[in-house]
């Protein structure tokens, strides 16, 4: 069967159809991107800022170093202000210097005043002792006395001893009365004054009364 033209047209229209897709799609697939493959656009578009960046990590490492880092930093203080800071710690060293010094003076006193106070202390207690001492021994000499006089005022008369016990003070009276045997004490009292004897006898009871209480 011999084509007709028209159907000649059509399969050429069809050739051409179907060739202009093709390219299409091999254009569309070359245009795709595979990620398992570099992207060559990005590197292009990358490739001028690795100057800068190595440019940063030059800078960043310069910075890093001691070094570097101790010759960038400006000082922290100018020396006026060095100058000052060190005047104002000196004078404040000097000022503890002086209070401690004054302290010490302090103590030093406090110890001398304690050590003198201990000695006058320690001397008033050997005065103390001393005094006691004295004063047990004048009690005991005068209770010797007294018993020394009682005795001798026991071998006296009666009538004789009641009126040198009416010149006595009561109290005085009553001491010997009670160093004396009861009989020649009772006997004294008799011859002596009727008031003097009556005070008498009252100190001896209340003394008596004084004793029995404690």
């Amino acid at each position: 069967m011999k084509p007709t033209p028209l159907t000649i047209i059509a399969v050429i229209f069809a050739c051409s159809f179907a060739g202009r897709m093709i390219t299409v799609a091999d254009a569309s697939l070359n245009t795709l991107k595979d990620p398992l493959k570099p992207d060559n656009t990005a590197a292009e578009n990358a490739t001028p800022a690795a100057p800068l960046q190595k440019m940063a990590a030059a800078a960043t490492a310069d910075k890093a170093s001691p070094k570097t880092a101790q010759r960038a930093l400006p000082s922290a203080t100018n020396p006026a202000e060095k100058n000052k800071l060190i005047a104002s710690i000196k004078e404040r060293s000097h000022a503890l210097d002086a209070k401690e010094t004054a302290l010490e003076d302090r103590i030093r006193f406090l110890e001398t005043i304690e050590k003198r106070v201990d000695q006058k202390l320690l001397q008033l207690k050997k005065e103390n002792d001393a005094l006691s001492e004295l004063v047990a021994f004048a009690d005991e000499a005068s209770k010797n006395d007294i018993n020394l006089l009682s005795k001798m005022y026991e071998q006296m008369k009666p009538q004789k001893a009641g009126e040198i016990f009416n010149k006595m003070d009561p109290a005085f009276a009553a001491g010997f009365l009670t160093e004396m045997n009861s009989e020649n004490a009772a006997l004294i009292l008799m011859n002596m004054n009727t008031d003097k004897a009556y005070e008498a006898s009252m100190i001896i009871a209340s003394r008596n009364a004084a004793v029995h209480q404690q």
